[in-house]
C-alpha cells in the first residue's frame, strides 16, 4: 500500500510504502480503547491520596467492651471494615 507523506505545513513530500501485513489488518477496538486509556492515565498529575488508618479523625478508645456484648472483639472504629474507616492499601 502506498501513502502520501506530508510535511508539517501540509505539503506533499513524497510517497511511502507500507506493508499490507501490518497496515491492512482490521481495527481492534479493544486495543484502541486500552491505548487511549493508557494515554489518559499517563497525563494525570498523580496527586491522588486516601486516608490511612492513622490519619482518620476518630478516637483511639476501644468502642465496645471485650466480653459480654455478643459481638466481635473490635478495638478501633478507624479500621477499614467500618464506614468512614481508613483505606488499607491506597494509591
Amino acid at each position: 500500500m502506498k501513502v502520501d507523506m506530508l510535511t508539517l505545513q501540509g505539503d506533499k513530500a513524497g510517497k511511502a510504502t507500507l506493508h499490507d501485513d501490518i497496515f491492512m489488518l482490521p481495527v481492534r477496538a479493544d486495543l484502541l480503547h486500552r491505548a487511549v486509556r493508557w494515554q489518559q492515565a499517563k497525563r494525570r498529575a498523580g496527586t491522588h491520596k486516601v486516608l490511612s488508618r492513622s490519619e482518620i479523625a476518630r478516637t483511639n478508645k476501644k468502642f465496645v467492651r471485650q466480653k459480654g456484648s455478643g459481638g466481635a472483639r473490635h478495638g478501633s472504629k478507624r479500621v477499614n471494615i467500618f464506614r468512614g474507616g481508613g483505606v488499607v492499601h491506597g494509591p
